[in-house]
């Protein structure tokens, strides 16, 4: 059943992006995928910490969640796509999705025997979580001005 679950993460959410618009979608991408190289980074530290561990996993990755390759990225375009360029709306829906993955999501990933937190609390996982999407926000921001300054 785990894997089931694991793959559904890493394959359905791709369809969701299918109901954008097209080129919208094109333009949070790229911030979409530096999201996955910013949790890549995240995960390697948490492991370096033993904040948390990853427990079962697709058959090709070992210690990095399947959710940094789909999910993440595809939660990233989304709200991007629903909130930019309002940083204040686009920190409330970060905080609140950051709050339901440590309150929720990784406490179920857990129980299935998906994924453990150790040296980290929830709290603390919310905080890097936003801390990334901080990040990804100022990122964005950096893209747009340099595509205006290429197109000035």
């Amino acid at each position: 059943m785990n894997q089931i679950i694991l793959w559904g993460i890493l394959v359905i959410p791709w369809f969701l992006l299918l109901l954008l618009d097209k080129q919208r979608v094109k333009r949070f991408f790229t911030v979409g995928l530096f999201a996955a190289l910013m949790m890549t980074i995240a995960y390697q530290v948490a492991e370096k910490m033993h904040w948390w561990t990853v427990q079962e996993n697709v058959f090709f990755l070992t210690s990095m969640g399947a959710t940094i390759y789909c999910l993440h990225i595809v939660i990233t375009i989304f709200v991007f796509y629903l909130t930019y360029p309002g940083f204040i709306l686009y920190i409330i829906v970060n905080i609140i999705l950051d709050l339901i993955h440590g309150y929720v999501i990784v406490p179920f990933l857990a129980k299935i025997g998906l994924y453990n937190l150790y040296d980290i609390s929830h709290f603390g996982l919310f905080l890097v979580m936003t801390t990334v999407a901080i990040i990804l926000y100022l990122f964005q921001r950096l893209l747009d001005f340099i595509f205006e300054e290429s197109l000035a």
